[in-house]
């Protein structure tokens, strides 16, 4: 799975996009009550399946969330994907998630 961004993403240099794309990890705690999510972005879908280094965005979202497995399923990509499309759009972007 994986995030395509569309909005005016800042980079950290200044610079701006118009899209990006976004893949997430994540850490489980000791107790598996709270998930850290992080998220990198790429140019796109192809700068990422070359292998290009992903790009420094400038958007801050909220890395840790609540997790209770009997709740919110134990597909925690799908968790950490639907989570950050939530604080995105809440930021103003329009987010698809995408298959891969």
């Amino acid at each position: 799975m994986a995030l395509e961004i569309t909005g005016n993403i800042e980079l950290d240099n200044g610079l701006s996009l118009s899209s990006c794309y976004g893949r997430t990890n994540y850490r489980v705690n000791d107790s598996s009550s709270e998930i850290l999510i992080i998220v990198e972005y790429w140019l796109n879908k192809d700068a990422y399946d070359t292998g290009k280094l992903s790009i420094p965005v400038n958007i801050n979202t909220n890395p840790r969330f609540a997790y209770n497995r009997d709740v919110d399923g134990s597909d925690i990509l799908n968790f950490t994907q639907i989570k950050i499309k939530e604080e995105l759009e809440d930021l103003g972007f329009s987010v698809v998630i995408t298959e891969l």
